[in-house]
This record gives C-alpha cells, structure tokens and sequence, in this order.
C-alpha cells in the first residue's frame, strides 16, 4: 500500500508524520491487498485565526477501482487523524463486506450426496 501524506498550513513533525503512518497502517492492516493506496491531507482551515479549523481528509483507492473519501474536523490534529483513521477502517471494512455479498449472490448452493 502506498502511502502520500499533504499538508496545508500545517507544521507537521517527524513524531506526528510517524503516527500518521503507524495510524493509517494498524487501521488498515486487516484488509491487506484491498487498499492500494492512501492519499492523507492535513490542512489548518482558519490559518492563525484558530477554532475549530484541522482538517483530515483521506482518499483511498480499492482494488477494482473503487475510492472510499473520508473527512473530518476539530481543534487538535491528533484528535482528528485518529477519527478519521478509524472512519476509514469501518468504511474499508463495509466496501469489502458489500463486494464479497455481490459476489456470493447469485451463486447456487452446491449440494453433494454420497450414493453407495
């Protein structure tokens, strides 16, 4: 999977960069090889004003195409990457589920019968 994080007015540190990544990961981990890759952009809304201004949004591209869009806001940036870093695993989670019910149905139920 790969990984791009963007920043806009926001200072981000080696510490905080490695969470982002570590965050990203464990929420994703379960679902290897569905997710090629994850787009992360951190953004101060209000600039110097404050408030409630830090902005996570995450794109992630599925296999086959599919794109699951995530965003999110508040006051502390580590506040809002670990919310959206869970959002997206739910997400991810339901896509899956959806893609393997519409490839299930349809299907008959194999029945075999021994015969002696």
């Amino acid at each position: 999977m790969e990984l791009r994080i963007q920043t806009r007015r926001v200072n981000l540190d080696e510490a905080t960069r490695e969470l982002i990544e570590r965050r990203i990961g464990f929420a994703l981990d379960q679902f290897n090889g569905w997710v090629s890759s994850v787009d992360v952009t951190l953004e101060d809304v209000n600039g110097p004003r404050g408030g409630v201004d830090k902005q996570c949004r995450i794109l992630a591209s599925l296999r086959g195409g599919k794109h699951i869009k995530i965003e999110d806001q508040d006051a502390d940036l580590i506040t809002v990457i670990n919310r959206a870093a869970d959002r997206l695993s739910q997400v991810v989670a339901r896509e899956i589920d959806r893609k393997r019910d519409r490839k299930g149905a349809g299907c008959p139920e194999t029945i075999i019968e021994e015969t002696e």
